[in-house]
């Protein structure tokens, strides 16, 4: 019974057999001698040369890349090494009398067959488990009650089923007792532990074939009993107390069995000489990279600024307003400002100044999202990937505080544009008697130097901005839509992107109304402010505590949905259109892939035990192979 290998296995193996092949063929053909294929599959504590015969199938001395990866499909079948041993000893009874103990039955079917079948000898194999299972147990049970105590389970499971001591299943095994105050443990609890933690793979079937709900969180046992490879109700229950920690659970998350399956492969001897690692990209590839990064960020941060333009201006408006009284106000609110917008200067109007946002907004998003990636990696515990809530704070600060650079050019020529159109009907009483001024015409007007005044308010704006945005944004996509279990969609990703604007946006209006006061021309009779600390101050002493938050509703309109659709659709265009070799995959694809993985060590605990098959006549069927053996 062979499992199956998928595309990505068989690459795998085949980058292995490439880097140990050391026999090339006239036509260029490569094989691999006894001895490479000995490194290829043998740890330290393993010498898997006495299986080279079983892999080589022709009896050529030497194998192809196809003889290596069917024998690797052989060792990742659930009953490899039963297979390997049948196929080492050539199907003759002799060597194989002595592993089936001592049933006398089974020894007498041996002793005069020439040959013998493999599903014969898989049948008396496995009935030689369970007979020696049978016997281990009776000898603990001391009181003769079918139960033996918790601290002898480890014990008697280790000749059995591989088993970290220190492992966290290993932890858990004493919540199995028949009760909190028991520390007995039943046969039958006994039979299921074995059957369940003999093979992994099983539960990873298992939970693969669940009819699972798209967004349901805690999995109960019943998905598990009526799964497409169902467990038995015991193993179902064994395997939800294991992986929640609590006794007798009902429902666990899907992530909890994840690391319980996971924590089943990491018992096995891993393979130390190969780690399979991305190929390092060339100096041109990583370039490529950063010009495809700063694409997709152009792209979405164009898209992000111009939905959402309309809003910004009328928030830019609303913030230049000065007069406190509202007789004397230009206009009475966002709407009003809105509706003038358009009777006065017409839709474009609504748009005056997107040109300059669009220009500045490549560099703004790409640096931003470069820094905070770059920070939050720097910040990121490698062992557990987990980043503390400061480390998220510091990686937002430092993406924020290094757009500025970029931004408060940008905003000063974008709000100057914005401003022009009232300024114009103020002055001649139509908005289309004079002509305006360009975004050329601004940036000569302001200098070098006049393109960062208001610098020290930007900054005081973007830093906790970005801090604040980031933060929760992350918080959202993990805590609330849960993006560590399945693939956020367009929905998703654009709530969390917006929900994440709003407080980041409206806690931060004060520091963006004293830039925006900063950074227009004040007009005839208008306060002029000198700079940051002065311009609070007669802000607040002339139009009082409320002033600061002036366009905080427009705000939250504008940069809500603008960074909901700036980070959506950055995200989707790295997830459709990846960078090669970059290619996304939903948590659920990740954690197949990582099963698959450790699948290897699958192999390689199969082969061990199939060495202690053909050495070993007191074989316990599941230990791991001592070193030295």
């Amino acid at each position: 019974m062979a499992s199956q290998l998928t595309a990505a296995d068989v690459a795998r193996l085949s980058e292995i057999f490439d880097i140990y092949a050391d026999t090339q063929d006239t036509d260029g053909t490569r094989y691999m001698s006894p001895a490479a294929f000995a490194k290829a599959t043998s740890p330290p504590v393993l010498d898997t040369s006495a299986f080279f015969a079983v892999a080589d199938t022709e009896a050529r001395g030497m194998l192809t890349k196809d003889d290596f990866v069917r024998f690797q499909t052989m060792l990742r079948a659930p009953d490899a090494a039963a297979k390997l041993v049948f196929c080492a000893s050539d199907s003759q009874p002799a060597p194989l009398r002595a592993l089936v103990g001592n049933d006398p039955a089974a020894r007498n079917y041996l002793k005069d067959r020439p040959k013998i079948s493999y599903a014969e000898f898989a049948q008396l194999i496995d009935a030689s488990r369970n007979e020696r299972m049978r016997h281990a147990f009776a000898a603990a049970d001391e009181q003769k009650m079918g139960t033996i105590r918790t601290d002898q389970l480890l014990e008697i499971a280790r000749m059995f089923v591989p088993l970290e001591p220190a492992g966290p299943i290993a932890q858990r095994l004493s919540l199995l007792s028949e009760s909190p105050d028991s520390t007995l443990i039943g046969y039958p609890t006994f039979l299921a532990l074995i059957s369940l933690l003999s093979d992994p793979g099983k539960i990873r079937r298992a939970v693969d074939g669940m009819q699972l709900p798209k967004d349901e969180l805690q999995i109960p046992q019943s998905l598990l009993t009526t799964s497409s490879v169902p467990l038995s109700a015991l193993e179902a229950g064994i395997l939800f107390t294991l992986a929640s920690g609590q006794r007798a659970a009902e429902s666990t998350s899907l992530e909890s069995i994840n690391s319980t399956i996971d924590a089943c492969y990491a018992a096995l001897q891993p393979v130390p000489q190969f780690e399979h690692k991305p190929q390092p990209r060339t100096n041109l590839m990583e370039l490529m990279l950063q010009a495809y990064n700063f694409a997709v960020g152009a792209v979405a941060g164009g898209i992000g600024a111009a939905v959402v333009y309309p809003i910004d201006l009328v928030k830019t408006r609303m913030q230049n307003q000065r007069a406190a009284v509202v007789g004397e106000m230009l206009y009475k609110n966002s709407i009003d400002c809105f509706r003038k917008v358009v009777r006065n200067e017409g839709i474009l109007g609504l748009y005056r100044g997107l040109g300059p946002q669009l220009v500045g907004v490549a560099p703004e998003k790409a640096i931003k999202l470069t820094v905070n990636d770059f920070v939050r990696a720097r910040l990121t515990n490698k062992q557990t990937g987990a980043i503390t809530l400061p480390g998220e704070l510091l990686a937002g600060a430092m993406a924020g505080a290094s757009q500025v650079v970029f931004t408060n050019p940008l905003e000063i020529v974008k709000i100057r544009l914005q401003i022009q159109g009232e300024m114009l009907k103020e002055a001649t009483g139509s908005a289309k008697a004079v002509s305006r001024g360009s975004a050329i015409t601004i940036i000569k007007e302001l200098g070098l130097l006049g393109l960062y005044k208001g610098a020290s308010a930007c900054l005081l704006r973007d830093v906790p901005f970005s801090a604040i945005y980031f933060t929760c944004y992350s918080h959202l996509k993990k805590d609330v839509f849960h993006e560590d279990r399945r693939q956020l969609g367009v929905i998703d990703l654009l709530l969390a992107g917006a929900a994440a604007g709003m407080p980041a946006a409206y806690l931060t209006t004060p520091a963006d109304v004293i830039k925006t006061r900063l950074q227009v021309v004040a007009k005839q009779g208008e306060t002029v402010y000198t700079g940051l600390m002065d311009a609070a101050r007669k802000i607040y002493k002339e139009e009082g505590f409320k002033a600061f938050f002036k366009g905080g509703p427009a705000r939250i309109f504008r940069s809500s949905p603008q960074f909901g659709a700036t980070l959506m659709c950055y995200e989707l265009i790295h997830r459709m259109v990846p960078f090669p070799g970059e290619a996304h995959e939903s948590p659920r694809e990740h954690s197949a892939m990582q099963s698959r993985e450790l699948s290897s060590q699958t192999a390689l605990f199969h082969a061990g035990n199939a060495l202690r098959l053909l050495h070993d006549s007191g074989y316990k069927f599941g230990a791991l192979p001592s070193a030295g053996k």
